[in-house]
């Protein structure tokens, strides 16, 4: 006898979100949009993040990139 599945797993809702996600990014790079208006983007989405920890670095890393310094997140120091 077979177990019958209903609603979708864990993994294939991270699958669907993605694919979303995909999605949105299209839909952003069809309205044409340049390189300075993604990172502004970038750096607004990463003030929204609720990981704390990931939303300083991305945005120090973006800070750092817009004022022409290292980040070191490339060289690892």
């Amino acid at each position: 006898m077979t177990t019958k599945q209903f609603g979708t797993s864990e993994e294939e809702q991270e699958i669907k979100d993605k694919i979303k996600s995909r999605e949105i990014v299209q839909t952003i790079l069809e309205y044409g949009v340049n390189q300075s208006q993604l990172e502004q983007m970038i750096f607004l989405l990463s003030m929204e993040l609720e990981n704390v920890s990931l939303m300083k670095d991305l945005t120090k890393t973006i800070t750092q990139s817009r004022e022409g310094t290292k980040s070191n997140i490339i060289t690892g120091e």
